[in-house]
């Protein structure tokens, strides 16, 4: 572009003096009244260094942060387990995000500026850049629903930065009022393109952050091989292996609080025991794995299965099953608001989850979800 806005500006309107109410009454006024708004701008004279500073750079860094800290504090559920991005991964968004976005902004100026002529339109780019970076302020505000991930549709809403763009046209660059329609369809599109491209290449950058390191040439030393010890299928498990089978939180704001060894086990079933305790206000789960010895979920179930037949009445809910291998109880008292679930692996590990202040069945089987199952049965198996 052949012009910038002066450096020596005497009104550069919010940027020149940001307040927290200056900030607000130029958003608010963008997005509710744009062309009274559009109207100011057009007589205000900010520096490139206040515009993209003051206003661009905190709001592109607000469009991208928030859904990373949403995503971080609301992680998703994937197959039972709970996956939201690293801090360093979130960072890395926002830098990049933020940087290919301060360039998309003085690339829509100049498209804006571009079209000018093709549409009875004035061209001035120092008005072309004040119309690229405040009408974008729709749409990086609406990255303020990311905090919140349900609501995250509701970022469509951003899409009101083009109403903003089309009531700007006609009153910075002096666009015919019949042509403004036009003229902003043709910018948008121009724009499209330009995002997918810009896309494509914050991908690329991503790719390479993540690339893992290339291998080493080196041949490497390969170690004389050494006859492997028999598993004595006998011996006691290692109670640290059944400690690490408990996740540090679960979904939905619970909270290890502790974890303690002891042979106390539960509902019958007895052993060597890491008992994990989670809270979620005056909820609460306990988690217990307990080593049943060779064979020792045997009687145990059957004398499970005795005592506490299958019903389900107003009082309580008892079910049994068995499938692959592996031994089920869970029972929920209707009367008490608790709930206990039992799996048997193998026979001879038991994990039991019991659930207190209001806990249901349904809960206790999404904690059950978060345990790797296939390393449960290899610690069974003395591996």
């Amino acid at each position: 572009m052949s012009q910038a806005p002066s450096e020596t500006a005497p009104d550069a309107g919010p940027v020149a003096d940001p307040t927290a109410a200056r900030y607000y009454s130029r958003a608010r006024g963008l997005l509710l009244a744009p062309t009274a708004e559009w109207s100011a701008i057009a007589a205000e004279r900010p520096t490139i260094r206040q515009l993209f500073l003051r206003w661009v750079l905190p709001l592109t860094l607000l469009f991208f942060l928030a859904p990373q800290l949403g995503a971080i504090a609301f992680p998703a559920t994937i197959d039972g387990k709970a996956v939201a991005p690293s801090l360093a991964s979130a960072l890395y968004t926002t830098l990049v995000g933020t940087a290919f976005m301060v360039a998309g902004v003085w690339a829509l100026a100049w498209i804006v500026d571009y079209f000018a002529p093709g549409f009875g339109a004035r061209r001035d780019p120092a008005q072309a850049l004040k119309l690229a970076a405040y009408s974008c302020t729709g749409l990086w505000l609406s990255g303020l629903i990311g905090l919140a991930p349900p609501l995250i549709l509701l970022g469509a809403l951003g899409v009101v930065s083009i109403y903003t763009l089309y009531r700007g046209l006609p009153v910075l660059m002096h666009a015919p009022p019949d042509k403004a329609l036009p003229y902003a369809a043709a910018v948008v599109g121009a724009a499209a393109t330009m995002a997918v491209v810009l896309m494509a290449l914050s991908s690329c950058f991503a790719m390479f952050a993540d690339a893992p390191p290339p291998p080493k040439t080196k041949a490497p030393i390969v170690a004389p091989a050494t006859p492997t010890a028999a598993i004595d299928p006998a011996a006691p498990l290692e109670i640290d292996k059944l400690r690490r089978l408990a996740p540090d939180a679960m979904p939905g704001g619970w909270v290890r609080t502790g974890v303690t060894r002891n042979a106390g086990g539960a509902l019958g079933f007895t052993g060597p025991t890491s008992e994990a305790t989670y809270e979620n206000g005056p909820r609460r789960i306990v988690l217990r794995a307990i080593d049943l010895g060779v064979g020792g979920g045997v009687a145990p179930n059957a004398a499970l299965l005795a005592t506490r037949p299958a019903r389900d009445d107003p009082r309580a809910l008892v079910v049994h099953s068995e499938e692959a291998g592996r031994y089920t109880f869970e029972e929920t008292d209707r009367t008490a608001g608790a709930t206990q679930l039992l799996v048997v692996v193998g026979e001879r590990i038991a994990l039991a989850l019991e659930g207190h202040g209001g806990v249901t069945a349904a809960q206790l089987r999404e904690a059950l979800a978060l345990i790797d199952m296939v390393r449960v049965e290899q610690i069974a198996k003395g591996l």
